[in-house]
């Protein structure tokens, strides 16, 4: 199987990832992320500048980053998962999250919910 990138040519999956086949963070197809507020200021190669383009301003599903950049889903994956770890990209958090895990709204939450699946 071969894809055409725009500028190299017909080229292979694995070297478009530089041999990953994995990668860093668990995503599915259904994962959103969106461009972090304060993104580095290193130099991104063209498909990882044309993914944070895209989720500017606007949450994308890992699947349709794929379909846009029109590259295969793992390969995509392995290219979020990259800019996730620089700081590109960012996971947004769900609604009503909270980053103090002492917060006693929800630690009683988290103990309700502990209560009712007894």
């Amino acid at each position: 199987m071969t894809l055409d990138d725009g500028s190299l040519g017909p080229v292979r999956p694995y070297v478009l990832t530089r041999g990953r086949t994995e990668p860093t963070h668990q995503l599915d197809r259904a994962s959103l992320v969106r461009a972090s507020s304060s993104p580095p200021m290193s130099r991104l190669g063209p498909h990882e500048a044309r993914i944070v383009n895209l989720c500017q301003g606007q949450l994308l599903s890992v699947h349709e980053i794929a379909g846009r950049i029109a590259q295969p889903l793992q390969v995509t994956k392995i290219w979020v998962s990259d800019l996730l770890d620089q700081h590109y990209l960012a996971v947004p958090a769900p609604s009503g999250f909270t980053s103090d895990p002492t917060d006693p709204v929800f630690l009683r939450s988290v103990l309700e919910s502990l209560e009712r699946a007894r």
